[in-house]
């Protein structure tokens, strides 16, 4: 009993507030404060402190200059395309951390917001969306136009191909009914081909011909790249579907403010746009010397880099978003 009652009144005796880590750490700072005698101590401190920095800095670079000079020109390409992507992405990223920003304080950030869309512009792009997206195609009414995009792409053929024809596979579509591959984008893609083959004709050519390589392996389908493609425009500026988190939609919102001008100064401004980025896939193909089964690959790079040119302040026009993806709509 003695033992414990010793126990109990020195731990009374040695037993000390607590005190929060912050006044913890106070306290000690003022303990260990520096006296004016160990000022110069302190500074050689930080003397060595800088120095190591500095060559910590300097072995980095030599650690960089020797990657340097082992990138290949394809590399360079590689690493500068994900730069640009990067630089495309920062108001996008902005956007998305204002989220975050109180309530409060967001009216400090308005430049962070997707530009709002004036009455006139609404309605011009309901318009568009109701005469172009997500229109079904049908034989019975569209298949004139699909007739007249094969006498462009083979204008030498002596026979045109029926609405059920295993001819339909030339031009890449996966069967002998292109209908079957109309279901994703509607009608859209037969206009935006024929605007391709009648504006870019050499274009055109250059594209359908390299998508029937020597091999299967070596091609692309052309018909369904170009139904990819279609289908990648309306979806990534929520053209028909407004489903998607706070982030996607303000990408998108942003997106559709581009092209809304873009629409008001030449309504072909989607079949332009739908020429830039079939362009830049098929030149992806070629860069990357891709396989039927990497096309999908093809199909995402293509992807990021058509949200990224959307998005970016720079995108005026179908010509300046061609300059933005590295595309020549014209030869020299």
């Amino acid at each position: 009993m003695e033992d414990d009652g010793l126990r109990r009144r020195g731990a009374h005796h040695h037993e000390r507030p607590e005190v929060d880590d912050d006044d913890h750490e106070s306290s000690s700072l003022l303990r260990h404060a520096p006296s004016r005698g160990s000022h110069a101590e302190h500074d050689k401190e930080e003397e060595s402190i800088c120095t190591s920095t500095i060559s910590e800095g300097v072995r980095s670079l030599s650690r960089i200059t020797n990657q340097i000079k082992d990138i290949r020109v394809e590399d360079v390409y590689r690493y500068w395309s994900i730069f640009q992507n990067w630089l495309y992405e920062v108001p996008t990223m902005a956007r998305s951390w204002s989220t975050y920003i109180p309530v409060g304080s967001i009216s400090s950030f308005n430049f962070l917001k997707p530009p709002e869309l004036t009455p006139e512009q609404e309605q011009l792009l309901a318009e568009f969306v109701e005469k172009n997206v997500g229109i079904s195609y049908t034989h019975e009414s569209h298949f004139h136009l699909l007739t007249k995009l094969w006498e462009l792409s083979f204008p030498n053929a002596t026979e045109k191909p029926e609405q059920h024809d295993p001819m339909w596979k030339r031009m890449g579509f996966q069967g002998n009914d292109p209908a079957t591959d109309f279901r994703a984008a509607g009608m859209l893609p037969v206009l935006c081909l024929t605007f391709f083959a009648e504006a870019y004709p050499d274009k055109y050519m250059e594209l359908l011909k390299r998508s029937n390589g020597k091999s299967a392996e070596e091609s692309y389908p052309f018909a369904c790249a170009a139904i990819n493609v279609v289908y990648m425009l309306t979806d990534i500026m929520k053209l028909k579907s407004t489903t998607g988190n706070s982030a996607s939609l303000q990408e998108a919102a942003s997106m559709r403010a581009n092209f809304v001008k873009m629409l008001e100064k030449n309504e072909k401004a989607f079949m332009e746009l739908f020429c830039v980025v079939f362009l830049f896939l098929d030149s992806e193909w070629v860069r990357t010397n891709a396989t039927y089964m990497q096309f999908p690959i093809v199909l995402k790079t293509t992807r990021e880099k058509t949200c990224a040119a959307l998005r970016s302040s720079g995108a005026k026009s179908p010509v300046s978003v061609a300059d933005i993806m590295g595309i020549e709509l014209f030869d020299e």
